[in-house]
């Protein structure tokens, strides 16, 4: 591997990164959730549809729209 290479996996790295970072990760982009959670068959509170969440059933799927 030379220079050019390094540096370019090296920006598609930090590209890929940046992306993911940008998955907002809450209710409202979790597939379980259609108005309400059907995990757990309720309506989840107001700082999980708007702020992070760290539910351990959360599933993303992988679709930016």
């Amino acid at each position: 591997m030379n220079l050019i290479e390094l540096n370019a996996i090296k920006d598609h790295l930090a590209k890929q990164l940046a992306d993911l970072d940008a998955i907002k990760v809450n209710c409202t982009s979790c597939n379980k959730y259609d108005g309400q959670c059907r995990q757990y068959q309720a309506e989840p509170p107001q700082d999980w549809l708007q702020g992070s969440v760290d539910c351990e059933h959360w599933i993303w799927d992988q679709l930016p729209f």
